[in-house]
């Protein structure tokens, strides 16, 4: 019998940890992106003054004998390039956020858009902290587009974005910095880039404390249900004494006072181990 409530405890005690882990796991899901409003490092970003513009990047001439070669980017970091209208063509697909636009350069007239490549499209953006900038107060932090593919290689566009109050204007956009290995990096400066606030902690940082107090609630629980059960059935105890280890649990509060007792009289002094007296 001691054996079947020993196994229902631990049987219990797993699906109460396995539901609170569940839970957890759904609490931490990470929100839908909204440039509006970026969390990072207990910093808020805001940077949704740049959604309404598609920001056009200009590469630097190259020379690809007999032609010569520009590669242009355009992007939105907020959302899907929004296309005018009747220009779809002449553009990379719907929901493009980044768009590699290659171009052949003419000595005379407008460059002629060769390819049209979509580096990242409708993929959940990710953002972390970037490298320390000498003389940048603030910490940039850097903004990854995905999910655009060229000739089976994986596309993605990275963006640092770094803190510059000087430049309040929402037009003014990135630059360029280099194309390597599937990802083209961009760096951008502006006042938009800088936090908005400090985040205040709330008790979702509390999480793993709040797992420790719940699990140790339901041992508790089922130590009680268990030991009085089993004192019931095995001793036929009733009312108080079937709590388990009962007499423990009364003298309980006068060994706590004891051990305050004593801890207290160390730190003071008044206590000497020799003696045992109190000094007057």
């Amino acid at each position: 019998m001691t054996q079947f409530y020993f196994r229902l405890a631990i049987a219990t005690l797993a699906v109460v940890v396995t539901l609170q882990s569940t839970a957890n796991a759904q609490g931490e899901t990470p929100a839908p992106y909204d440039c509006a409003n970026i969390s990072l490092e207990g910093h808020t970003y805001n940077i949704s003054a740049f959604k309404a513009n598609t920001y056009t990047i200009k590469g630097e001439v190259r020379e690809e004998h007999p032609n010569k070669i520009r590669v242009d980017y355009e992007l939105n970091p907020c959302q899907a390039i929004a296309f005018p209208e009747g220009e779809a063509k002449s553009h990379c697909k719907a929901g493009t956020w980044v768009c590699q636009d290659t171009k052949l350069v003419r000595d005379e007239g407008e460059p002629i858009t060769v390819t049209l490549r979509p580096i990242a499209r409708d993929v959940a953006p990710t953002v972390v902290r970037a490298e320390k900038i000498e003389d940048v107060k603030e910490l940039p932090w850097n903004l990854t587009l995905r999910g655009g593919n060229i000739d089976g290689q994986n596309q993605s566009a990275t963006i640092t974005f770094i803190c510059d109050m000087a430049v309040t204007d929402e037009t003014v956009g990135p630059t360029l910095t280099k194309y390597e290995n599937g990802v083209v990096y961009f760096s951008w400066k502006s006042g938009h880039a800088c936090p908005q606030q400090i985040q205040v902690p709330t008790t979702e940082g509390m999480g793993g404390f709040r797992t420790f107090l719940t699990v140790l609630s339901i041992f508790a629980l089922i130590y009680l249900i268990a030991g009085a059960a089993y004192n019931h059935k095995v001793y036929g105890a009733t009312g108080v004494d079937m709590i388990p280890h009962v007499d423990f649990w009364r003298d309980f509060p006068n060994l706590v006072v004891d051990v305050v007792r004593h801890v207290w009289d160390s730190v003071t002094g008044r206590f000497t181990s020799s003696r045992g007296y109190v000094s007057v």
